[in-house]
């Protein structure tokens, strides 16, 4: 049986968004301002975390300013969004002292993709809560792909609907790989849930654990070598993870083609598309490849917890985004 789901209020002109850093710091603190100009372009006010740009080993502050800085976002009554400036490291770490409580009282929009997959899923598996899988304050603005998803899921109470991919920028050099690769056919409806595969990973035999079952899994990743893409999907095959699933999007696995990731490589790699082929493509539900979506250039805005439907056939994919993400 479905949990209730709580959807927060679209966003509207003059609303403001809290800043915060749940993860990491930004690199540059200059960056922030292309953050600012753009949210003031979306008609937005903000406000920002006071422990924003602190820095405790790779992360924003330590895990009780980081955290504080989050529950007093979500007990603003004035801030109608939450939005990271960036992952990195440290989300999976505030599970634990996180007032779901709060949240639940207080729903509101909640985005971020990386290290912020474990708190976005962990929220809505906990309270029912849409979340947002998507660019953070750092990034939303980096292409006009971005920007159009963005606006439309946060500004708007009505569903995606189709999703469609970017207008290339050159084809005579098409990026690799299609945003639409069939690794197996089929057709799936049921709530989309996913995020960063290492995160997922990081969240195994957790009480955060990602709930795959009767799911579109939608999954993305930066510089991992193949052989430990293999070995993350092998623990989940082993869990019975991915079999729960309804379908599996494997969106961009940026930077992972062997020794991207400038760590350990094997001589004899395969690419993730081999791993992926002969990993997923017999599970019996469709695969594809290619969204998106993720740590690449354009960034898809997916609500965690919402009804989507998926179509594979003859190498033809169709995503669509049935249902309204917020009221």
């Amino acid at each position: 049986m479905r949990r209730t789901i709580i959807k927060p209020a679209h966003l509207r002109k003059g609303d403001t968004v809290g800043i915060v850093c749940p993860a990491s710091a930004p690199f540059e603190q200059g960056d922030i301002e292309f953050t600012y100009e753009w949210l003031q372009k979306l008609g937005l006010r903000y406000k920002t975390g006071k422990h924003i740009f602190d820095s405790y080993s790779d992360m924003a502050g330590p895990d009780e300013d980081r955290l504080r800085d989050l529950h007093t976002m979500w007990a603003d009554r004035d801030v109608q969004a939450i939005l990271p400036l960036r992952g990195g490291n440290g989300c999976a770490r505030l599970l634990p002292g996180l007032d779901f409580e709060l949240i639940k009282r207080n729903p509101k929009i909640i985005i971020g993709y990386s290290d912020l997959t474990a708190l976005i899923n962990a929220v809505h598996q906990q309270t029912g809560l849409i979340t947002f899988h998507g660019p953070m304050g750092g990034s939303f603005f980096r292409s006009s792909y971005s920007y159009h998803f963005f606006n439309r899921a946060l500004m708007s109470n009505r569903p995606l609907g189709l999703i469609v991919d970017p207008i290339p920028s050159d084809l005579w050099n098409p990026r690799y790989p299609p945003p639409r690769m069939v690794l197996a056919e089929g057709r799936a409806r049921g709530p989309l849930v996913g995020g960063c595969l290492t995160l997922i990973k990081e969240l195994m035999g957790t009480p955060w654990e990602l709930d795959t079952d009767g799911k579109i899994l939608f999954l993305e990743d930066l510089r991992e070598e193949p052989h430990t893409i293999d070995r993350i999907l092998t623990q989940l095959l082993l869990a019975g993870k991915l079999q729960k699933a309804k379908a599996i999007i494997l969106a961009e696995f940026v930077a992972c083609k062997p020794g991207d990731s400038k760590r350990e490589s094997f001589d004899l790699n395969h690419s993730v598309e081999t791993i992926f082929r002969e990993r997923l493509s017999r599970l019996g539900i469709p695969v594809v490849y290619g969204l998106r979506c993720g740590h690449g250039h354009d960034q898809l805005t997916l609500p965690i917890g919402v009804t989507a439907s998926l179509e594979a056939h003859r190498g033809k994919v169709k995503l669509k985004i049935e249902e309204s993400a917020t009221t």
